[in-house]
């Protein structure tokens, strides 16, 4: 059992050996505000390495309630790039408290599409949802998971307009089978950060680059990271490193 004595900014940069995963860097903050009659396990208190990775995940997902319709609102104009508007929300909550964000009247996924007007109701040629899952994992001084979660990228490519392009539709990122440990807090959310047109003007390709942001708490430490992504209109979701 250690007390905390001081406040210090620690930066951490972790590689893990394992096939198929990678850690996050993050920064760790102390919290002055603790009681100093109390002392408090420092190891189990302190994120020592965060982990993601690909992980295999049923279909239950894609078609969430929260889905339904989204054809039919495709929310507010978040920004316009050339010739591409961005719709749907452009933050958006994906675990509070430690729990996912399961809301049904949320119905606003990120669509990338011709900034014709009406144009969403012309396109074809979608194609079936692509998903992507990864396992977000915290440990601590003792090796121990004390927050995990898995989040999932869906999104469908390829609809074009008038034979052109390939557009962005239902674009978006879930929370799921998320476990937090007594003394810590979580909250997670994701943001659409830039959308460009990786294509060409005659011929438009629909590039989209999220964010996902994390923060934890426990008694003694304020943990926060983020990772980034991007997908296009071809299909293609790349992790940026």
């Amino acid at each position: 059992m250690k007390k905390l004595l001081s406040a210090t900014l620690i930066t951490l940069i972790t590689f893990s050996s394992q096939a198929g995963m990678r850690s996050l860097p993050f920064t760790q903050t102390e919290i002055v505000r603790v009681d100093d009659s109390k002392f408090y396990d420092e190891d189990y208190f302190t994120i020592s390495e965060i982990t993601v990775e690909e992980v295999e995940i049923g279909d239950e997902l894609v078609w969430a309630s929260q889905y339904k319709g989204f054809e039919k609102d495709l929310g507010e104009v978040i920004m316009m790039v050339d010739k591409l508007i961005a719709l749907g929300k452009k933050i958006w909550a994906i675990v509070e408290a430690g729990k996912p964000v399961v809301n049904v009247n949320m119905a606003t996924p990120i669509s990338v599409l011709p900034k014709e007007a009406s144009a969403f109701y012309d396109m074809d040629s979608w194609s079936s949802p692509l998903v992507r899952t990864y396992r977000v994992v915290y440990k601590n001084g003792f090796g121990s998971s004390v927050i995990s979660f898995d989040y999932t990228v869906n999104f469908q490519h390829s609809g074009k307009h008038d034979g052109k392009g390939a557009y962005i539709t239902g674009l978006n990122v879930q929370a799921s089978n998320t476990s937090v440990s007594w003394g810590f807090n979580f909250d997670a959310s994701s943001q659409l950060i830039s959308i460009a047109n990786v294509g060409s003007s005659a011929d438009p390709v629909a590039g989209a680059t999220l964010r996902i942001n994390y923060s934890a708490k426990s008694i003694l430490r304020s943990i926060s990271t983020s990772e980034s992504f991007h997908v296009d209109g071809n299909g293609k979701l790349t992790e940026l490193r």
